[in-house]
């Protein structure tokens, strides 16, 4: 069965609050091959981390839950989440930090990250979903862009978020694509809620929300 690890409930405003005064700092990149990698089990994963992982269930879309291994489960700001494709945990998904875990960096951006540190990293526009729904806030396009092709073959997903008690306008909200060039987005000034590396499965369908 497949899995994909989804954005768990953040603590908007105080995420993005501490990323604007430079709280947040980050020091360690995650990549395609760091902390995980391709062919990667939860099996290998605890081997490499001894007694630095857990199984925990997480929340998705629609209700749904999922089993995750947790590497740092006991360090919030560490803290990450591993997702795999198979029940048996053998066939790895995704990677990305848990709600809050503000240590890691992936291709330069962090939880927190704004629209504009987004476009930069980039190197150019890109689309996202509509916000308001179970789907809502992900790139859908990075139109070719640098994130598009992180050495070492897995690829990013990202998720905005708008700030905490700030009205989303209708011309934002629901099942439509938006472009990162929206006089109303920047305006919004969404910051990224969840961010993952996802690795293709064995039929071609990528982790991490594809």
């Amino acid at each position: 069965m497949r899995r994909i690890l989804l954005a768990l409930p953040l603590a908007a405003a105080s995420l993005a609050s501490a990323h604007a005064a430079g709280d947040a700092k980050p020091t360690e990149a995650l990549t395609c091959t760091s902390i995980v990698k391709a062919g990667d089990t939860a099996k290998t994963i605890e081997a490499r981390y001894k007694g630095e992982t857990a199984i925990e269930e997480t929340a998705g879309a629609e209700g749904a839950t999922a089993k995750a291994l947790a590497i740092f489960p006991k360090d919030p700001a560490r803290k990450l989440f591993v997702s795999f494709f198979d029940d048996e945990m053998t066939k790895l998904s995704a990677v990305g930090p848990a709600p809050g875990a503000t240590h890691w960096t992936i291709a330069g951006l962090t939880l927190g990250s704004t629209l504009a540190d987004v476009i930069k990293a980039n190197g150019g526009k890109f689309e996202i979903s509509g916000f308001d729904w179970d789907y809502g806030g992900y790139i859908t396009d990075l139109k070719g862009g640098k994130l598009s092709a992180l050495d070492g073959g897995c690829i990013v997903t990202i998720r905005f978020n708008p700030p905490e008690g700030k009205e989303v306008p209708a011309a934002l909200s629901g099942e439509k694509s938006i472009p990162s060039s929206d006089a109303k987005l920047a305006k919004l000034n969404p910051h990224v809620s969840d961010i993952q590396l996802g690795w293709a499965g064995e039929d071609g369908s990528k982790g991490s929300g594809d």
